[in-house]
């Protein structure tokens, strides 16, 4: 935190968001605290009665610098007629955190892959703005819903209800704190028109399959975008689970070739924590090991290197492979290849609990509490049987 200059106005304007929420001090317990969606709340930090306590004074620039310390004036002479500033009259502080700052802390306290921190920081843009400065017991439905009906009158259905999901686990955030009553968000469930969920574009039937996978061996093109495309459909994970994997996590040398994806990554982690094996296939490990020529120079790097340092290609790169192969997003999508292989294993007669484990999807069933097994050989053999399936269509 910093301490030795004061701030101004031009300097707190100038503040920009970063990926974690950080404090810029003013001078005695005085200072802003910036949150990732960029909105930024005066706070002063003050002790009483031996322990060390925040008061929040409101958002900026609602709340000039000047007006700020102002404020932070009259906290510190309650402060020194023996009075808890939190409990004055009118203190923003006495009824509990505003959603803002919950908002930052809530987020904080997420373990979320990439790409879910990314579109969950996207949607606290759409709220922050007009909600992150009111108290979260003081939070009404009222204030909430027009700003959810906004978006969905922008043609952004999902978002909306997106958004009212986020605003309502911040608030039962702020009850596990003490600073809100009740999830006053789920009032409004009924508000929202329903959203129809939307079936990734796939291809299921033989010829479609073998014109697909023809394609894309005749694809050229950078070689991480090559070979993901390659091995995408013999392994069909989330494509975020392919793209962001690396080296160390394949084992391509044993006798029963694995990829072990972390637990951290996969969408469902926080019902299913451990990791997620991949029987590899012959042909699978053939790609792989061919890629590994290429990309595998860092034995703990990327699989899939981007063009930029550090970071792996994006879905949206094998999207629009896929287009330039001439199969747009009303014939398959990059996430469609689970589909694909999920339509075809079970119409080949492949045991559905099989299959379901292998694609990762989470069973909520008591049976499954219980049922640890990973029916590993049988899966190897699905794979294996799968990736033939597959080099027969290519051949025709």
């Amino acid at each position: 935190m910093r301490t030795t200059e004061k701030l101004t106005e031009r300097a707190v304007k100038a503040l920009k968001p970063r990926g974690k929420p950080y404090k810029i001090a003013d001078g005695a317990g005085l200072y802003l605290y910036v949150t990732p969606a960029g909105g930024k709340l005066w706070r002063l930090k003050y002790r009483f009665g031996g322990k060390e306590k925040r008061l929040s004074l409101g958002p900026w620039p609602e709340i000039t610098v000047e007006a700020a310390r102002a404020k932070a004036l009259e906290a510190r002479a309650a402060l020194r007629a023996g009075q808890d500033p939190a409990r004055a009259p009118g203190a923003r502080g006495a009824v509990g955190e505003t959603m803002g700052v919950l908002a930052a802390a809530w987020a904080d306290k997420q373990a979320w892959a990439p790409s879910t921190e990314k579109r969950e920081r996207y949607l606290m843009t759409h709220w922050l703005p007009k909600l992150g400065a009111i108290p979260a017991r003081a939070l009404t439905p009222a204030d909430i819903r027009p700003v959810i009906l906004a978006i969905e009158a922008r043609g952004r259905g999902e978002d909306a209800h997106r958004v009212r999901a986020q605003i309502g686990r911040v608030l039962r955030y702020a009850v596990a704190l003490g600073h809100a009553d009740r999830d006053v968000a789920a009032d409004l469930g009924d508000v929202l028109a329903p959203v129809q969920s939307e079936k990734y574009a796939t291809l299921t039937k033989p010829t479609e399959i073998a014109e697909l996978m023809r394609a894309i061996h005749s694809y050229t093109g950078d070689p991480s975008t090559c070979y993901c495309l390659r091995i995408l459909p013999l392994v069909f994970t989330r494509p975020g689970e392919l793209r962001n994997a690396r080296w160390p996590e394949f084992d391509l040398d044993c006798a029963e070739p694995l990829w072990r994806i972390p637990g951290e990554r996969m969408k469902m982690r926080r019902k299913n924590p451990g990791e997620h094996l991949v029987p590899l296939s012959r042909q699978a490990v053939a790609l792989l090991k061919e890629l590994r020529t290429i990309t595998g120079r860092d034995p703990h790097g990327l699989v899939f290197p981007g063009l930029v340092p550090g970071k792996p290609i994006s879905e949206n790169t094998l999207n629009q492979a896929l287009r330039r192969m001439g199969y747009g997003p009303d014939k398959i999508v990059s996430h469609g290849f689970r589909a694909m292989a999920s339509t075809a294993l079970n119409e080949q007669g492949h045991p559905p609990d099989i299959i379901e484990l292998q694609l990762a999807h989470r069973d909520s069933s008591v049976r499954a509490i219980y049922n640890r097994s990973t029916r590993l050989p049988e899966r190897q053999a699905m794979m294996q049987a799968w990736a033939d399936y597959l080099d027969a269509r290519l051949a025709g």
